[in-house]
């Protein structure tokens, strides 16, 4: 049996990023292939010269935020706690190579050996994300054609020339290229000239009755709308709280930011992956700024509005990747990009023809990654599987 070596972002406490490797990695082993995590986090850590000039440099922002930095600070156990549920999360589900890799020299250096190597989702081609890692695009395996890509987000609309420039070659040696988005799908074939398939995140690959496996039980009996936000804007929480007054239900938070950890009339969840899941299965109606918390909505078939965290004039905004999403499932209604009105009506979602949509998708993404997979891992009479 062939083994495939996966890299993405994977081993964070975000449910996403966690939810996502997962999903790929059981996915590619229901295709018939053994799967695991490359053990890969990038340390960006400072010293403590570095993180000291860093402090006192942002002085003034903290005494300008105090407040949010002792609602941080006073929370901190109740972070520490959902910490530890991600990490008995990651332990008992997600597979890992057994040597740890920290920057890319350490992977061209010491390689691991595998049969196929794919590059996974969430922004692992995004420019402005921790550094943009070099492993990310795969230069520790010499093998160009063993070289694939499964739903990479740039998350952006557009690159500057330099960067257009840099991802071509980066690029060049990959037989199979993806993005998750098509706005990214149709950039990278721009630049690269090659054939981008776009594809669904891989969260979607598994169904609603794949994903129930992992909830656990439900945390109420009562409708209510759960809140999942990760920017700090106020006028979303305000929408949120017109909608409570429209329906009369009861508000749960998984609480990321100091906005709803100081928040009394929320009910509060400090909970893990499992317990996000489980919120999102039996909400009547979620939401969120985040891209997995509207993907899951979806996979669920729940009620949900998606708020934008970014303005689209910013240069780092992370929206056309919310927007492609919305829009193939001809949701694009469901995202509240300032302070708009919400009626009772505009809470229901018609999934009669979501649904068609997702299976179509569903369907073409799995073929793509079957294809990818079988192709990369091919025996050549001329090298071997692997060709250090």
């Amino acid at each position: 049996m062939n083994t495939i070596g996966i890299i993405t972002y994977h081993h964070y406490y975000n449910y996403g990023t966690m939810l996502q490797a997962l999903a790929l990695q059981r996915k590619i082993e229901r295709l018939g292939y053994k799967a695991e995590l490359i053990d890969f986090k990038q340390d960006n850590s400072l010293s403590k010269y570095e993180m000291l000039k860093l402090r006192i440099k942002r002085l003034p922002i903290y005494i300008k935020e105090k407040k949010k930095y002792r609602i941080l600070a006073e929370a901190r156990e109740n972070i520490k706690y959902k910490e530890e549920l991600f990490e008995q999360f990651y332990k008992k589900y997600v597979k890992v190579g057994n040597v740890q890799y920290t920057n890319t020299q350490q992977l061209i250096e010491n390689p691991p050996h595998y049969d196929g190597y794919v590059v996974g989702s969430d922004q692992t081609w995004n420019p402005y994300v921790a550094n943009a890692p070099e492993a990310f695009f795969l230069p520790f395996v010499d093998n160009d054609m063993k070289k694939g890509s499964y739903g990479p987000s740039l998350a952006v609309k557009s690159l500057s020339k330099d960067k257009e420039k840099e991802y071509k070659e980066k690029l060049s040696g990959f037989s199979f290229l993806s993005c998750r988005e098509k706005d990214g799908a149709d950039l990278l074939k721009q630049i690269t000239k090659k054939e981008v398939k776009s594809v669904l995140d891989p969260t979607m690959l598994l169904s609603a009755e794949d994903w129930s496996e992992y909830c656990k039980d439900k945390v109420s009996s009562e409708p209510y709308i759960l809140v999942y936000f990760l920017g700090e804007k106020l006028e979303h929480r305000k929408i949120v709280d017109e909608i409570q007054k429209l329906t009369n239900w009861k508000v749960i938070s998984l609480p990321a930011t100091y906005l709803e950890m100081e928040n009394g009339n929320y009910e509060k969840v400090w909970g893990g992956p499992q317990e996000f899941l489980s919120l999102i299965k039996n909400a009547s109606l979620i939401c969120t700024d985040s891209f997995h918390g509207t993907m899951f909505s979806i996979n669920f078939l729940k009620n949900f509005f998606t708020f934008c965290k970014n303005n689209d004039s910013e240069e780092t905004s992370e929206n056309s990747r919310l927007y492609s999403a919305l829009n193939m499932f001809g949701l694009s209604n469901r995202i509240i990009r300032n302070a708009e009105k919400i009626n009772i009506e505009d809470i229901s979602i018609d999934y009669d023809k979501v649904v068609p949509i997702l299976k179509e998708q569903r369907k073409a993404s799995n073929e793509y990654l079957e294809n990818m997979l079988y192709e990369i891992t091919k025996e050549d009479k001329n090298e071997s599987s692997y060709s250090r």
